[in-house]
């Protein structure tokens, strides 16, 4: 029984999947229909089911006016397998005027862009040639338009029947296109690109310099006159290639990147064997302080035990003896108390024996300490004076030596150490400095030196050289036992004449010692500083890139103040101040060291 034209549209509305016949029903209701048909009401169609939907549309504008608007309908939704096979479905059942109504009208409305190859092929075409609409729909053009090949070998296209034939034909791309479709349960095609600019326009071409895909029309206009342009399927094959390029490269990357993980989860073990290695090193050795420690303590413990103990045999004897000598004393003095009161008669009986005996009783016995114990006291005063040295030296030596890991940053800043002079021609009137540049003090007498703009004329301060604008900068300056110094660094443009306010607004970043001990930041407010052991040299380090200027006490190995999130928009000069003479206590000129010496060169 022959189906009728309601029956293809079913099928072909059966075909489409849940999301695709979604779309079809609202692009449906936006597309705009003849004047003579009245639309469907939209709340029918957002209901319908496809038995439904083919229902509606044969009901509300006929057969014929239906399948027109359902090939419209799916070519704007670029299901264009779909309409070609409901065109060539009701071309063999609406005959030739179908054909000739439609056709024409589809073969105007979407002629598709055609490449000059392509061009060359219509052109030079004999007239008896056939044509095959499904190559054509594979290049983009809508149904029913001329092939654009001289021949089709697909054995469908002269029977019109894509079911007539059990085989496809590699040469046609439509029959690979349609089989494959049926193949994988009737899924919607990829649809087809079309250009934004020029609506129906399928973008077949793909410009090298934008680096984007475009039609025809696109390629012929001035944006892209004179750019390098070439099929979309040889610029797919040519980025396909350097993405396998980049694909290969970043899997190096990758396998490099696995690599180095490796090896830094083998670096990390190996730290971490050797922090325990260390770690049970230390506990060893501390282990073994300990236990010498312990048994010093027991031996002196015991010897002063020992002592004690010959102390108290020495003290109980010479007390029992002495004892016996007082109590010999005290009856003496009882007998001659007695005789006192005594009438004449009886004091003068048996006084001859008493007498006697008073003269002649021993003299208490004196505390003599023996050698033995004086010998043993000595050796635990020199025991204990050992070890209280012994003590003051391990703890002076280990936090001496332990301070200067305290500070890991001082050895970084070091590693930028530059060779800085004096500007001798900003150097006060009154200051001395030394030939090589390197050491500055206050004289006695006002030097008569020109009084150029770069010279201070009321503070006693001279600059160093060079300039600083960028990178890290660090130098010492040995301050030995001065009572008084300014150093730092400000900027090159403050005023060289007047008064001047240290301060990091007005361009100085110093630290300053007042007085003896006395240390202060010219930070605003001014900081306070508190510094255990007095500095001896002094260690500045600029690092201009990130705004911070740190001072160091080179003696101790600690860090004495940083200035932190300053603003450096110009020349940064080291800055030195000698200070005055203190009453003759601050006489001794700041000298500029060499990084990592004992003392000036």
């Amino acid at each position: 029984m022959a189906k009728t034209p309601s029956d293809h549209l079913l099928s072909t509305l059966e075909e489409l999947v849940p999301y695709d016949f979604e779309k079809f029903k609202f692009k449906l209701q936006n597309t705009s229909v003849e004047k003579e048909h009245s639309r469907i009401p939209r709340s029918q169609i957002q209901r319908a089911r496809p038995v439904k939907m083919a229902s509606l549309l044969v009901t509300y504008y006929g057969e014929d006016y239906a399948v027109r608007l359902t090939l419209q309908v799916l070519r704007a939704i670029n299901q264009r397998l779909l309409a070609e096979e409901l065109h060539r479905a009701t071309i063999q059942d609406m005959g030739s005027r179908y054909v000739a109504q439609t056709g024409f009208e589809l073969l105007i409305s979407n002629n598709p862009p055609i490449f000059a190859s392509q061009t060359a092929g219509i052109i030079g075409r004999p007239p008896d040639k056939a044509a095959s609409p499904r190559c054509h729909a594979q290049e983009g053009d809508p149904v029913g338009a001329i092939c654009v090949r001289d021949s089709c070998s697909c054995p469908e296209a002269a029977s019109g029947h894509p079911q007539a034939s059990g085989s496809r034909s590699p040469d046609c791309p439509r029959c690979q296109a349609f089989h494959e479709r049926k193949s994988m349960g009737s899924l919607s095609p990829q649809p087809l690109p079309q250009c934004k600019r020029h609506m129906k326009q399928v973008q077949l071409l793909f410009c090298e310099d934008h680096c984007e895909p475009i039609c025809l029309i696109c390629s012929l206009s001035q944006e892209h006159r004179g750019h390098r342009v070439r099929p979309i399927e040889e610029a797919a094959l040519e980025h396909k290639k350097q993405i396998q390029k980049q694909l290969e490269h970043l899997k190096k990357m990758r396998k490099s990147g696995e690599e180095q993980r490796s090896y830094g989860e083998g670096k990390a073990v190996n730290f971490l064997e050797q922090t325990e290695a260390l770690k049970q090193r230390m506990q060893r050795k501390l282990q073994q302080v300990y236990h010498f420690l312990e048994q010093q303590e027991h031996v002196f413990m015991a010897s002063l035990e020992n002592v004690g103990q010959m102390v108290g045999q020495i003290r109980k004897a010479y007390d029992t003896r002495i004892s016996q000598d007082i109590a010999l004393l005290d009856a003496l003095i009882g007998e001659l108390e007695a005789k006192q009161c005594q009438s004449e008669w009886e004091l003068l009986q048996d006084i001859g024996d008493i007498l006697h005996r008073a003269k002649t009783v021993p003299v208490p016995e004196r505390w003599t300490t023996p050698q033995e114990m004086k010998q043993k006291i000595q050796v635990l005063h020199q025991k204990s004076e050992f070890v209280e040295k012994s003590a003051k030296y391990f703890l002076e030596t280990l936090h001496s030596e332990m301070e200067m890991f305290n500070v890991p940053e001082l050895n970084g800043a070091q590693a930028h150490a530059v060779n800085v002079i004096l500007d001798a021609e900003t150097a006060y009137p009154n200051l001395v400095v030394s030939d090589d540049l390197k050491s500055v003090r206050l004289g006695n007498k006002w030097e008569r030196l020109p009084d150029g703009p770069q010279r201070f004329d009321s503070c006693i301060v001279v600059l160093g050289s060079p300039s600083f604008l960028s990178g890290h900068h660090y130098w010492e300056v040995e301050v030995g036992d001065k009572t008084a110094w300014i150093l730092g660094a400000c900027k090159a443009s403050i005023s060289r004449k007047g008064n001047m306010t240290l301060s990091p607004e007005n361009g100085y970043w110093v630290v300053i010692m007042m007085k003896e001990n006395k240390y202060q930041a010219s930070s605003v407010p001014p900081t306070r500083l508190l510094i255990k052991v007095p500095p001896k040299r002094v260690g500045i380090f600029v690092d201009y890139r990130v705004g911070s200027i740190s001072f160091y006490n080179v003696t101790a190995k600690s860090c004495i103040y940083t200035f932190t999130s300053c603003c450096f928009s110009e020349p940064l000069q080291p800055i030195f101040s000698p200070g005055t003479h203190d009453g003759g206590k601050n006489t001794a000129p700041l000298t500029i060291c060499p990084v990592g010496g004992q003392g000036p060169d």
